[in-house]
């Protein structure tokens, strides 16, 4: 899937207001920081990418309860000891990281 193609997805949802995004198997290797613009989003499913780290707007989806990252062999932003925790882990280091960024 190109940056292009992600991008309209991204939009589309927005539009429609979608409260599950499923992005699995495209071998993502980036998202953009668009992704905090999915203020509905509930369930944000990455599963089987290429993902080497997620942006830190992510923790801005305020109604995100499950966020997927299994089989990304290469993420590491958010470490695996953070993943492993599970959602409300994953989006406090997000959290933490954009604070950080400014």
């Amino acid at each position: 899937m190109t940056n292009e193609e992600l991008l309209q997805i991204i939009e589309q949802t927005a539009k429609e207001k979608e409260t599950v995004l499923h992005l699995d198997n495209n071998q993502l290797s980036s998202l953009p920081p668009e992704i905090s613009q999915l203020s509905n989003l509930t369930w944000l499913s990455l599963y089987n990418n290429q993902l080497s780290s997620l942006p830190p707007e992510i923790c801005q989806l305020s109604n995100l309860i499950i966020l997927f990252l299994d089989n990304n062999p290469q993420l590491s932003s958010p470490p695996p000891e953070i993943v492993e925790q599970g959602t409300e882990a994953i989006l406090t280091y997000l959290q933490a990281r954009l604070e950080a960024k400014g």
